[in-house]
């Protein structure tokens, strides 16, 4: 499913990030974004501080675009990295490029990768 919407989405042209979302569950940003095309999308940086998991919620330390999972590594997200990158943040608040540029250093980095080894599946009781 993921394919079929990023073959619509041009990572490509310029990125505009018009609002960031911060949760209140250690450290997750959603990115309200909009391209040259005016195709609106949204991404997703799971917080990467908590790695127990429950069901129905969204892997730690992970991207999602439009709510679906990006694979580590992949061209897409390679894609979606540089395009934001480059984007230009609406909000002029140094505390949200801050928290943008931890979220892109950290996908980055090797422990972006090594980090999913502490990942613990817990079930709700």
């Amino acid at each position: 499913m993921i394919e079929r919407i990023t073959g619509m989405i041009n990572f490509r042209s310029k990125i505009e990030i018009e609002d960031i979302s911060v949760w209140m569950d250690g450290g997750s940003i959603t990115l309200k974004c909009r391209n040259e095309n005016d195709q609106y999308f949204e991404i997703e940086f799971v917080q990467n501080v908590s790695w127990s998991l429950y069901e129905s919620q969204n892997i730690p330390g992970r991207i999602y675009l439009d709510k679906e999972l990006i694979n580590q590594r992949s061209n897409l997200e390679t894609e979606i990295i540089n395009g934001l990158i480059k984007a230009e943040l609406k909000s002029r608040n140094s505390l949200d490029q801050r928290m943008l540029n931890e979220k892109l250093e950290y996908v980055s980095s090797e422990g972006y990768l090594t980090d999913q080894v502490k990942i613990r599946r817990v079930k709700r009781t």
